[in-house]
């Protein structure tokens, strides 16, 4: 008796002033977490912000030479057509003026174009070389003709545009002419090389690529000019007629070596192809591009690489927005992704979580010392004005509550003395709560049970309606299959014990899935809501229709006269076929139904035998041609 009574102020003392320990120490937790949390994502927020910008930057920079590429081509296209429908023409002596045929039969621009000299037509002329594979014939002089028409604006713009790259043309006939000052590729080219069924010319043919799209090979590291390049073709038609495919071969050596110098600190960049491919990355890696040009991610020994790629190809918008921030779960980076104009590719930078939160740490731990500083002064304040104010008053309001749980309710409103009500002070307010409780839960005690027994009819009602809507079809609004079953199983067993005999209809409505083929399920959906409704309109009051399944019905008759069962059935049959439900797949013209009909006999075993004998009477109908019903011989 003792030990529940005297010791227990002490003990919720303690206990109270444990919490406040506990408490104090959660809000410090708290505090701590929430400016970890504030920091990291303010400094989230400026870091992405900075690298977004860094991106869109970067998109700009290694985009430009694509889009100078892109925009030369253009330049070349058009100045191309206009010389095209020119009224500009040569003879055959302009013709193999520029051209010879060698010992092989291929045809080759003289080697004196490709040292510098002034030519009559061209201008000054130098760097220049052209070559025709020993498998076309040069014959025709339109291909002449466009042969030299390209002759001469590679000529005048391939100097000039040495900075974007070295401009060359290649034609469907398998020609090309090239501006290329370091060797004359057109007098070294092997003499039945077939340009047009090879690489990126043939991606230029009509038949390969309908949709007239520019075409970018991909990255290649020439070893001997020790640069990376990839080449841009641009397929030039008029009036549906393939001409031309002005060219570029566009050094990247500048991207290279800025994606290797030019990244945030403790991030990196790579690029990759929309197609599953490694185009450039700093490190080990390098020297494999180097020797493959690119590398498939199907054989890229690179878990990290791989995941990443995965990880960009499965975002949903990194394809088309400017910049994609996308986390790497597994790697515990974010993946800044941007796509370049011109070929499919991804500039992505890693950048480490880490870093972010390196900050947030910093300010964390500051917080953290501060926090528990101050919260050792705060215990100690609360631990004094615990031990003088608040001790006995809870020791009175102690022994109210453990009256109120031996449910003397009546003690406690009779004696208000047993409460700290003098305090003026939240135990004060509180015990004036209690004591308002103690009255509130008199009278809510008194009105319980009246409560709960207003809810269980209710909830009777309730259980009672949802029971009847379980037994409706949801489509037809007619009786279910459910209700079909407890139907059945309760006529068949007072059939059995004599109390009264039934007939069972099943029926099916012919065609049914050649109607849904040809006018679609909401049509078929309707077709066996009019045919429910029919049916119901036909049988007595007496009687229940009921959707056995699919397009499959039931009737019950409680009936004893096998006369009427079969004229109820045939008007059934009729009422369906008046309906005038067009139906071009059936036989018949509109939508009919077969029925099979069988009458209670003492000889079957249970009700599955007698439904299994109105099915064989069903199918007995569709194989007399449907629209009929057929009554079981079952003895």
């Amino acid at each position: 008796m003792n030990s529940s009574t005297a010791p227990a102020p002490q003990r919720l003392s303690r206990q109270m002033l444990m919490k406040v320990l506990l408490l104090g120490i959660l809000i410090v937790s708290v505090a701590t977490i929430t400016c970890y949390v504030f920091v990291y994502m303010n400094s989230k927020t400026r870091t992405l912000s900075y690298l977004r910008l860094y991106m869109l930057e970067r998109r700009l920079q290694e985009s430009q030479a694509f889009i100078d590429a892109s925009d030369r081509l253009a330049f070349f296209r058009d100045e191309y057509i206009k010389l095209y429908l020119s009224d500009i023409h040569f003879t055959d002596a302009d013709f193999w003026r520029v051209y010879f045929v060698d010992k092989d039969g291929a045809t080759r621009m003289k080697e004196e174009f490709f040292h510098e000299r002034f030519d009559p037509q061209l201008g000054k002329v130098w760097g220049m070389s052209s070559f025709i594979g020993n498998n076309q014939p040069v014959d025709s002089m339109d291909f002449r003709r466009r042969l030299l028409l390209a002759n001469i604006l590679v000529n005048r713009y391939g100097p000039a545009w040495r900075s974007v790259g070295v401009l060359h043309a290649s034609f469907p006939e398998n020609a090309l002419t090239i501006f290329s000052p370091a060797d004359p590729w057109g007098l070294m080219a092997r003499p039945d090389l077939p340009m047009n069924e090879l690489g990126t010319i043939r991606a230029t043919l009509q038949a390969v690529n309908p949709e007239r799209k520019p075409v970018w090979t991909g990255l290649y590291y020439d070893e001997t000019a020790g640069k990376w390049t990839i080449t841009f073709e641009l397929p030039v038609d008029h009036e549906g007629r393939h001409l031309i495919n002005p060219s570029l071969d566009v050094p990247l050596e500048a991207i290279m070596h800025r994606l290797e110098s030019n990244h945030p600190e403790g991030a990196y960049n790579f690029i990759v192809s929309k197609d599953g491919y490694l185009i450039a990355h700093p490190g080990e890696l390098n020297n494999a591009l180097k020797k493959k040009g690119q590398l498939s991610m199907d054989k890229l020994d690179n878990p990290d690489i791989v995941r990443m790629f995965h990880t960009i190809a499965g975002t949903p918008g990194a394809r088309d927005q400017d910049v994609s921030i996308i986390e790497d779960v597994q790697g515990d980076n974010y993946l800044l992704v941007t796509p370049l104009v011109g070929p499919d590719w991804w500039f992505v930078t890693v950048y480490p979580k880490a870093l972010i939160s390196r900050e947030a740490n910093k300010t964390s731990q500051l917080v953290l010392l501060l926090g528990l500083s101050l919260f050792i002064l705060y215990y100690l304040a609360v631990y004094f004005v615990v031990a003088r104010h608040v001790k006995m008053p809870l020791r009175r309001l102690q022994r109210a509550v453990s009256l109120v749980a031996q449910g003397q309710y009546e003690t406690v409103l009779h004696s208000p003395q047993l409460l700290p009500l003098e305090q003026q002070n939240e135990i004060g307010q509180f015990a004036d709560m209690f004591l308002g409780m103690c009255k509130d839960v008199r009278e809510v005690q008194s009105n319980l049970q009246h409560i709960v027994e207003r809810r269980t009819k209710e909830l009777e009602a309730a259980v009672a309606k949802l029971q009847a809507l379980s037994l409706l079809d949801g489509l037809t609004g007619i009786h279910n299959r459910r209700s079909f079953d407890r139907d059945i199983a309760t006529v068949f067993e007072e059939a059995k014990q004599g109390v009264e005999s039934f007939f069972l209809m099943l029926l099916d409505v012919d065609n049914f899935k050649h109607y849904n083929d040809m006018y679609g399920h909401t049509a078929g959906d309707d077709v066996l809501r009019k045919v429910a409704e029919a049916l119901a309109i036909s049988i007595r009051k007496e009687d229940r229709v009921y959707r056995y399944g699919g397009e499959e019905f039931a009737i019950l008759f409680n009936i004893t006269d096998t006369a009427m069962a079969k004229d109820f059935c045939t008007r059934i049959v009729s009422a369906v076929q008046d309906l005038g439900i067009t139906h071009d797949g059936s036989p018949h013209g509109v939508v009919t139904i077969s029925a099979g009909l069988v009458e209670y006999d003492a000889s079957f075993a249970t009700a599955t035998s007698m439904i299994n004998a109105a099915d064989t009477s069903l199918y007995d109908a569709k194989a007399r041609g449907k629209n009929q019903v057929c009554i079981s011989c079952h003895p």
